[in-house]
């Protein structure tokens, strides 16, 4: 199971439990560091982000708090002020994606969390676009490139986790 497997890899890192429920948060520090830099005005946002995240999960639970502004401390230290290793962020993005889409798939998705994969994609969309790239555009070239081709990359990991349109 999903939460299971997310939960062991915490204990593995001397985690807390409680940050599975910061899980959705991890494709959009993903996204974040895909251009290997972490830049203030994308870590603002993303701090505004995982308030409105904390915010909804407990209105979900009806007023009690389910993540600790510690937690949340935790968070940013292991994931996004200082550079995390890639390969730890990876194997902690790929156990949230699992579990997103097992909630996904269980129609367990929460309304106004990050857990609502629709608002994940548009959280990874705004970090990517608050730093955009320094690029020339060609006069010939129809499109900019505005974010860079790793952002891109994470964005569309995460537009997999949609619901397909019949």
């Amino acid at each position: 199971m999903p939460q299971y497997r997310f939960a062991a890899l915490l204990s593995q890192y001397d985690f807390p439990s409680s940050l599975i429920y910061l899980a959705p948060v991890l494709p959009i520090v993903q996204v974040m560091w895909a251009d290997g830099k972490n830049q203030m005005p994308e870590r603002d946002k993303l701090h505004v982000i995982i308030q409105s995240h904390r915010k909804a999960l407990s209105e979900l639970a009806g007023g009690l708090q389910v993540v600790s502004q510690e937690d949340i401390d935790l968070f940013d230290q292991a994931f996004i002020a200082n550079e995390p290793d890639m390969s730890t962020l990876q194997a902690f993005t790929d156990q949230a994606n699992e579990l997103l889409q097992s909630k996904v798939e269980n129609g367990m998705e929460e309304n106004e969390s990050l857990y609502q994969r629709d608002r994940l994609l548009h959280a990874c969309m705004e970090i990517a676009a608050t730093c955009p790239a320094h690029v020339v555009i060609a006069d010939d070239e129809m499109l900019a490139q505005r974010i860079v081709e790793e952002e891109q990359h994470f964005i569309e990991k995460v537009f997999q986790l949609l619901p397909k349109l019949n």
